[in-house]
């Protein structure tokens, strides 16, 4: 089970910091270091530590590990969209999220109890997994004088603290700022935020879309969520991301008014972005390439981007969990220096069962497109039928473009047994097969496929009905 790391503040003094590193340290290092009583009496201990490389490790050692990362994660983990975060992961690589949809009611008939008392009926669940799939390391060295001048004040080893600190949680909180802000801009620019219409240029409109879809998704529906399951978002479960620029326009008590909130609920569910439009590729460039954990945001997913306002969220959208966060050393004796590693990973991900609505300028485009296509990513024989499964393509639009794959009528007379999401188990005998699927409301036909030449990397088209 994830844990949440609580907020912690560094009240000791320079004097606690080193009594207590001395206290935990070996006994080598507390017959040759004092036990200090006054500050005056600090630079004594730098002395000591400065003649005796070993004890300056152990020195930086314990206060990187107990104090230094303690501060660090207290700054990770309580950052300005902590309440979105689902904590701390101290064992495994993947979270495996369950949904169970509503069960469906039937009528109450006495004459059929007989055949219903043991047939069964199974619950639809579906299920999510979100991987551990971002591994970073923050590098920072500690040379000789930065030790030496941590002894020549009162504050010199909460300075010290405070340097390491900041060095890395500068990096770690902005890197995960653009974690959350990747998450949004892909799902929207790729059709899994349900998208809703306005004019962005007056309030009036803007008021009643808020008002109206905030309302709308406390309900239960299929409507607003990328997986199509039956869900509800109370108002108190409910997060809005803005963009600063449109935000700025409008009066904070009639925003609040619009998302039905009192102004203090409101500010406290409001994350403001610095805007959509843009996004910092270089700050993963060297993760990009050398693995395979975070793409590129594109130009045309950005230009998307350019009609979005708003985006209200369930809390539970956000997949977001701490897997590590460790300090490793290692001194360099050639060069007198201390090398730091700070690792962090996490899990990045969002939750297909989660309402998710994205604001969007009326000018856009959020019809769902005229075709689309599916790629057949595998085929395999077995000894009674052909197993093809299709992927389908992912193109950048605002338009929704969660494609569900329909068992039809044809397709149940032929014997073909049709998977929601794109796999086909066609029975020997059967010579083509002509894919179904939906859209949203929309309805597609896919262009005929021939089983006997069925390859890797064919493709298949769909067209609106």
């Amino acid at each position: 089970m994830p844990r949440r790391i609580a907020m912690t503040n560094l009240n000791a003094s320079t004097l606690d910091i080193l009594n207590t590193i001395r206290a935990n340290a070996s006994m080598e290092y507390q017959s040759l270091v004092p036990e200090i009583s006054d500050v005056r009496d600090i630079p004594k201990v730098g002395e000591v530590l400065y003649g005796y490389p070993n004890l300056a490790n152990q020195f930086l050692s314990s206060l990187i590990n107990r104090i230094a990362s303690v501060r660090v994660k207290s700054a990770t983990f309580n950052n300005a969209y902590a309440m979105l975060k689902k904590g701390y992961l101290e064992f495994g690589e993947t979270v495996e999220e369950v949904f169970v949809q509503i069960a469906k009611a039937r009528e109450f008939s006495p004459e059929k109890a007989e055949q219903r008392e043991l047939k069964r009926t199974l619950p639809d669940v579906r299920t999510a997994f979100h991987t551990m799939n971002y591994r970073v390391e923050y590098p920072i060295t500690i040379q000789n004088n930065d030790l030496k001048t941590a002894f020549l004040s009162e504050n010199g080893v909460q300075d010290l603290i405070a340097r390491i600190v900041d060095a890395i949680y500068t990096g770690a909180e902005y890197d995960e700022f653009l974690l959350f802000k990747y998450l949004i801009i892909k799902a929207v620019a790729h059709g899994k935020m349900y998208p809703v219409a306005f004019d962005a240029t007056k309030m009036s409109e803007a008021a009643v879309a808020f008002r109206g879809n905030s309302n709308m998704i406390t309900f239960m529906s299929d409507k607003y969520n990328a997986a199509g399951v039956h869900t509800a978002t109370p108002r108190g479960d409910q997060y809005i991301f803005m963009d600063a620029k449109f935000n700025a326009q409008y009066d904070v008590d009639v925003l609040a008014a619009a998302f039905n909130m009192d102004k203090a609920d409101f500010m406290g569910r409001l994350m403001l972005i610095d805007d959509f439009t843009t996004f910092d590729n270089d700050r993963f460039d060297v993760i990009r390439a050398n693995s395979d954990m975070i793409e590129e945001v594109t130009a045309a997913e950005l230009a998307l981007m350019a009609d979005v306002k708003a985006v209200l969220v369930d809390e539970e959208w956000f997949q977001i969990y701490d897997n590590l966060a460790q300090f490793d050393e290692k001194y360099v004796a050639s060069g007198m220096y201390w090398n730091y590693f700070y690792h962090v990973w996490k899990t990045v991900s969002f939750s297909p069962f989660s309402n998710a609505v994205v604001f969007v300028d009326d000018g856009a485009t959020i019809t769902a497109p005229a075709t689309f296509t599916a790629t057949i990513a595998s085929v395999i024989d077995s000894e009674s039928a052909k197993i093809i499964t299709l992927e389908v393509d992912d193109t950048a639009t605002l338009g929704d473009r969660n494609v569900v794959f329909v068992q039809d009528e044809d397709s149940t007379e032929a014997g073909i047994a049709v998977h929601r999401y794109g796999a086909f188990i066609v029975p020997d005998g059967q010579t083509t097969v002509t894919p179904i699927a939906k859209i949203g409301d929309a309805d597609y036909t896919g262009s005929a496929i021939t089983v006997a030449s069925a390859a890797v990397g064919g493709t298949v088209t769909f067209t609106k009905q």
